[in-house]
């Protein structure tokens, strides 16, 4: 039986869609973040992320890199170095205000001209007995300098065909529909414990060889995104879902 939910806790999210076998390989690494996992993370993997477990627009988001016994911690375009994990976590800890954060593993992402994306994938459905269905994929590519892909921090939005076309991928039409299929299983497996919700924004990464992995779903996406795009039919198939399934209960 599935485990309902409410608000936007990360972590409870991330811990349902574990449940489901094919999504974990998807999955990074993700636990909350205190003292004992910080330093498991940190010596486990490169870089981890640590951020607000019930964030959103991308802020206050922390990447730790561990590079030759010093300890990298990048915020935005900003970053200071410590000599040892516990003065890391100790800063991290002081500057997250003793609010609750998870850690992640980071996922190095491919790059259109040595700038990081990801994907936003957008599911609806009309009512709790519809099937989930994709209305609309973007690619988000990363600010000059950040690490984050949001356009609140000079992120840029490309359609995914322009996206595709300025990187190598053997077959792209494959790539966009596993794309589809991961969000349509996340969203199905988070539906089941958020049984009222009609729309996920699923954020997706790919590696340089590209396989892909579910950052997070977002229960209430900004559409600023798809509607910045020239091509206005992905946003407005979004809209009419969210105007049709207010009336549909």
């Amino acid at each position: 039986m599935a485990v309902r939910l409410k608000g936007r806790n990360k972590y409870k999210m991330y811990r349902a869609m574990r449940k489901n076998k094919s999504l974990r390989s998807s999955l990074p690494e993700t636990r909350m973040f205190n003292s004992k996992n910080f330093q498991h993370m940190v010596k486990k993997y490169k870089t981890v992320v640590i951020k607000p477990n019930n964030g959103k627009q991308g802020k206050r988001i922390y990447f730790v890199t561990n590079r030759n016994g010093k300890y990298y911690v990048h915020l935005n375009k900003k970053y200071k170095v410590f000599s040892s994990r516990n003065s890391t976590y100790r800063y991290i800890r002081k500057a997250s205000k003793k609010k609750r954060f998870i850690i992640q593993q980071e996922i190095s992402l491919a790059k259109i001209k040595k700038r990081r994306f990801d994907f936003r994938i957008i599911v609806q459905r009309k009512c709790r007995k519809d099937p989930w269905v994709v209305n609309g994929i973007i690619v988000r590519q990363a600010g000059r300098g950040f690490k984050v892909t949001n356009r609140k921090n000079n992120g840029r939005v490309l359609s995914v065909d322009r996206a595709l076309s300025q990187i190598n991928i053997k077959n792209k039409s494959a790539k966009i529909m596993e794309v589809k299929r991961l969000s349509l299983e996340a969203a199905k497996t988070l539906g089941t414990s958020f049984p009222g919700q009609r729309i996920f924004g699923v954020d997706i990464g790919m590696d340089p060889k590209d396989n892909l992995y579910i950052f997070e779903l977002n229960r209430w996406p900004l559409l600023g995104g798809f509607r910045s795009l020239k091509d206005k039919t992905q946003y407005k198939r979004i809209m009419y879902f969210k105007r049709v399934s207010r009336k549909k209960k």
